[in-house]
């Protein structure tokens, strides 16, 4: 249905504001958008003929006399979106509906390219191709990619200090398939998915903290990637948290993720595995290469010394950086994402060590912390989000 201008752009702010929120009433949205209550009518009127939305019923969580509210909420199944995530581990594949059900997935790690170093276009392209076949019968809308870096529009390539990346290229890939295809950094697309799709929907300002090879951050503020456009913005992880730290790959010394990424704490626990009669990491696995996250939380785990201290100053530095983003950012809510805190104890060990340090904090209300389930099909899911949010 054709709407003027003015309307399209209520429309989606509609739309955005029903996802955002969960259930919402017309009086509320009217009220939320400044948005007269009969345009919120004829366009929900519209949405819901569409099949966009439905009515959820009556709001039962007010006792106020009256007639009550009738909520709308998002539609399931009305379009869906293919989402891939590019690791340096693995490739993920996912098909989702519009709300993020996860329908589809494939996930290909490094073990499976046999002895190759890299990820060729050419093989990236292989498998995609081969799971939009799969899912054919769905009519996927779109296609989402998230990539570890900042995707170069101009060279078709990814922004990266990862050699591993150097010599992929885009262009083949978009010239071979019809469907429209968005990129984005892979952290800010799971950070859209949070806001779309997550169980925590208020609509809140937030930080989204990325933890693997690298670090990286994004801020949601008022319902947008702030600073999309500047690459520097999210890089936390070359944040100086102790100027006479090691020298980091940027140049410059004491960057946060030479404490805090995954990167740089295995590499410290293989010094300890060559060096170290007694580590349990030598237990643990036959040889320094095979060492990753979980055998660090293993050995920390078991009481390992050495691992101990690493862990312990990873998480020192990165409360410290936590605390020092909040007193920039109005944030609600700061997700947290990595593997290392999938441990209940290390998890609880960064809470206390942010509370250890939050005096001026306490000048405002409390900042709500969640720590995101590290699962390999997150990425990609986030990029499922990122089309919605890009086809809204």
């Amino acid at each position: 249905m054709y709407l003027p201008k003015k309307q399209g752009i209520q429309k989606t702010k509609i739309l955005d504001k029903i996802y955002a929120t969960g259930p919402i009433s017309r009086i509320d949205l009217s009220k939320k958008l400044a948005i007269t209550p009969a345009t919120i009518s004829e366009i929900t009127t519209n949405l819901i003929s569409e099949k966009y939305i439905h009515e959820l019923g009556e709001d039962e969580s007010t006792n106020k006399p009256g007639r009550k509210k009738i909520l709308l909420t998002i539609s399931p199944g009305y379009s869906y979106y293919i989402g891939v995530e590019l690791s340096d581990k693995f490739l993920s594949f996912c098909l989702s509906d519009n709300l993020g059900t996860l329908i589809k997935e494939h996930i290909l790690t490094y073990t499976s390219w046999e002895t190759k170093k890299t990820v060729t276009d050419t093989l990236f392209l292989d498998e995609l191709t081969q799971f939009i076949t799969q899912c054919e019968d769905y009519k996927p809308a779109a296609i989402g990619i998230a990539v570890p870096g900042h995707y170069d529009s101009i060279n078709e390539s990814i922004k990266t200090n990862n050699p591993f990346w150097k010599d992929f290229s885009f262009k083949h890939i978009r010239e071979s398939i019809e469907l429209p295809i968005y990129l984005k950094n892979n952290v800010k697309c799971m950070a859209i998915a949070e806001r779309l799709f997550g169980e925590d929907k208020q609509d809140q300002n937030f930080i989204f903290l990325h933890v693997r090879r690298g670090m990286f951050s994004t801020y949601l503020y008022n319902g947008e990637v702030y600073a999309d456009r500047n690459s520097l913005i999210g890089e936390i992880g070359h944040t100086v948290i102790n100027p006479n730290g090691e020298v980091c790959e940027c140049g410059k010394r004491g960057c946060l993720q030479t404490y805090t990424s995954e990167s740089w704490m295995i590499n410290k626990a293989k010094l300890l595995y060559e060096n170290t009669p007694h580590t349990f990491l030598k237990q643990l696995v036959p040889e320094k290469e095979q060492l990753s996250i979980d055998t660090l939380i293993k050995a920390y785990r078991l009481g390992d010394e050495g691992v101990s201290t690493i862990i312990n100053q990873a998480i020192h530095y990165f409360s410290i950086a936590i605390n020092n983003m909040l007193m920039m950012m109005d944030s609600d809510v700061v997700y947290i994402h990595s593997e290392l805190f999938s441990d209940p104890e290390l998890a609880a060990y960064l809470n206390q060590s942010i509370e250890d340090n939050t005096s001026l904090l306490d000048l405002q209300s409390p900042t709500k912390r969640i720590f995101k389930p590290y699962q390999p099909i997150n990425g990609a899911l986030g990029a499922c989000g990122l089309c919605v949010y890009e086809t809204l």
